[in-house]
């Protein structure tokens, strides 16, 4: 069909040229608060009496080029404003320009199909040798690209598609580069050679958004299948918002934005498809919508902006499934495996770049929308990687867009160690069972996040609180070898452990979990995991009581130092050993009582503290330091009073 296409538009384009109907201009206006428009100097009244009543300008008469766009309305003091702006009438194109009720202004253009066309000219080669000069004489990318998209809206000369892109090829953004390929095709008088254009984007994702947009031109089609895929232009989308805005209750507007996804011909970005969500106050319901949005999102490499829009880690776990999913099964899946040339020069793009920044270039190439890779192309890029976590982690990143999954097995070939393998191994069946479990373990992309934010701690005591905020809560979920890399990152053994025991109930494949036993350098540690192990295992009281990590306690003890005024450190302590979930050792509950000089006030602390005592066998130890044996006394029987109950 692409090859047709060519042929037809190169038909098209030699027979034909850019001398079409005169384009027209459509300015609409909402509110009664704009009064005037005026344009290149010609005023417009505008005689809305209400807010939402619509006035429509239509200008004919108007030259092709820059124009100039003043707005004049009443503020909320009904004192005059006025609004200077501009705007482009491009040959070939009606130019539709909104104004809204509070006086914003958004444009779109509109292609005139069937037009008269007269005969014109190829640029003449000094006319073209000038050009490219100008442009060479631009400083920066950047105005090259402003001058040269300038200059390709003068539709009224034609180019071949190799001085195309000389010129586009003087600017070095991608970005760019492909808004200026865009522009320049309905000037290129040979589109069969069009490719020598798309090969100066490298982005794979890049070249099919180009394909894309060329596909979708008007005459690039032969009959009346092809969709309009682009997204709705503002002022359409301001009446989908404003319509949903409208309705009175969740339930009505969940239904009627249900019903808006749901239509197959409503297309819209990514950063749409996120305000209409926004308006949508439940959790679940904005997980049914952000699944069904997806269905029209034309940019679905940037759907991630739609995660924060959900509070709990398992809907986001859950959101991603599902998209993996429906790209499986709504594409070519696996897709085509990126070409040699495209390959080869991907590698060599890696293969020059330093040890520290070749990972994030090959994790951006396997996480870049409409690549795909065999595994020999992926064998051949990962061991460019040395660090064995790293190549287990490209290895994971890779396979959803493998096409040929089956022969995954073949990373065994860099992954060293067995542990590595087999967390491959649960990856890849938890990702071809579909995460069907309530436990989910964390994305790639949160637990990235939240180990990044570890990472760049800048003391130990806030690594260990941030690991431990994780453990905390309970909807979120680790693999062992996601907890194993946060550990590592935990310098005190003391804390690793209580980190290691609090993780427990957050892991998904608790048949690893013996594989954090060697992060423990003596023999009493290991035990001590492992019998804590077994004692979840067995059922034994699931809140069996750990000691405050050294790093808490520490924080607490100089928390305390630094705490001045009558009382103040008893009511401090009295709130911390109420605290159902603080548990110390003895030697941490008499050091903390210790800072308190009243008898009577140690004596209230030590029965408060005892519930949440973590070592009860050794509370002996707290009687030495009341110098009164009555308080002592009172001690004891209050600890025998509370084993009896």
């Amino acid at each position: 069909m692409k090859k047709i296409s060519s042929i037809l538009a190169s038909l098209f384009f030699t027979a034909m040229a850019f001398s079409q109907t005169q384009p027209s201009v459509t300015i609409s206006t909402t509110g009664n608060r704009n009064k005037q428009v005026i344009v290149d100097g010609n005023y417009y009244t505008i005689k809305n009496t209400t807010s939402t009543e619509v006035s429509t300008i239509v200008i004919t008469d108007i030259a092709i080029g820059t124009h100039s766009l003043k707005l004049v309305r009443l503020n909320p003091y009904n004192k005059t404003v006025s609004t200077t702006s501009s705007f482009i009438l491009r040959q070939g194109y009606d130019l539709a320009i909104a104004i809204s009720s509070t006086g914003s202004i958004s444009s779109s253009e509109k292609w005139i199909v069937n037009q008269v066309k007269d005969p014109v000219s190829q640029i003449s080669v000094a006319a073209f040798n000038k050009l490219l000069a100008q442009t060479r004489k631009k400083t920066s990318s950047t105005a090259r690209a402003a001058f040269l998209e300038n200059e390709f809206n003068n539709t009224s000369r034609m180019m071949k598609a190799k001085q195309a892109s000389q010129l586009i090829q003087l600017v070095n953004s991608e970005n760019l580069r492909l808004k200026l390929a865009k522009q320049s095709y309905l000037l290129v008088s040979d589109p069969e050679n069009f490719d020598l254009v798309s090969k100066l984007i490298n982005s794979t994702s890049k070249r099919n958004e180009l394909d894309d947009y060329i596909a979708a031109l008007p005459g690039k089609e032969t009959g009346d299948e092809a969709d309009d895929h682009s997204p709705m232009n503002n002022t359409n989308f301001q009446i989908v918002y404003n319509e949903l805005k409208a309705e009175p209750s969740v339930s009505d507007k969940t239904y009627y934005l249900t019903n808006f996804f749901g239509q197959e011909f409503n297309y819209y970005s990514s950063s749409q498809a996120k305000q209409l969500i926004e308006l949508i106050n439940g959790e679940q319901e904005r997980l049914s919508l952000t699944k069904s949005a997806y269905r029209g999102i034309t940019d679905k490499e940037n759907y991630s902006i739609v995660y924060p829009l959900l509070n709990n880690s398992y809907d986001k776990a859950d959101l991603i499934a599902y998209i993996n999913n429906y790209n499986n099964n709504n594409s070519d899946t696996p897709g085509s495996a990126m070409s040699d040339a495209d390959f080869n020069r991907l590698y060599q793009s890696v293969l020059y770049k330093s040890s520290a920044n070749r990972y994030a270039a090959i994790n951006t190439a396997f996480t870049t929308t409409g690549n795909y890779f065999s595994v020999t192309q992926a064998k051949k890029l990962i061991p460019l990687v040395t660090d064995e976590a790293n190549r287990l982690q490209l290895a994971k990143t890779v396979y959803i867009v493998l096409t040929d999954r089956t022969n995954y097995t073949q990373f065994y070939e860099f992954l060293n160690s067995n542990y590595s393998r087999i967390e491959l191994d649960n990856y890849v069946n938890n990702y071809n069972n579909g995460n069907t479990g309530n436990q989910v373990a964390m994305s790639d992309i949160e637990f990235n996040t939240l180990y990044n934010k570890v990472t760049n701690a800048w003391t130990n005591s806030s690594r260990f609180n941030l690991v431990a905020d994780a453990f905390r809560i309970n909807t979120n979920y680790f693999t062992t070898y996601q907890v194993r890399q946060l550990l590592v990152l935990i310098s005190s053994e003391t804390d690793k452990l209580s980190l290691a025991k609090n993780s427990y109930d957050n892991v998904v494949d608790l048949n690893n979990f013996t594989n954090l036993y060697d992060l423990f350098t003596t023999s009493s540690y290991r035990n001590d995991l492992a019998a804590y192990v077994a004692s979840m295992q067995n059922g034994i009281d699931p809140t069996v009581k750990i000691a405050m990590s050294e790093t808490e306690f520490n924080a607490i003890y100089r928390d305390l130092q630094l705490t001045f005024g009558i009382g103040a450190r008893y009511s401090t302590l009295t709130e911390l050993f109420s605290k159902e979930t603080n548990y110390f050792s003895v030697a941490q509950a008499r050091q903390l009582i210790q800072m308190v000089t009243l008898e009577s006030n140690r004596l209230e602390l030590a029965k408060l503290s005892y519930n949440n005592i973590s070592d009860p066998a050794n509370f002996n130890q707290l009687y030495d330091i009341f110098s009164s044996q009555a308080s002592k006394d009172e001690l004891t029987a209050f600890v025998n009073n509370a084993n009896n109950q």
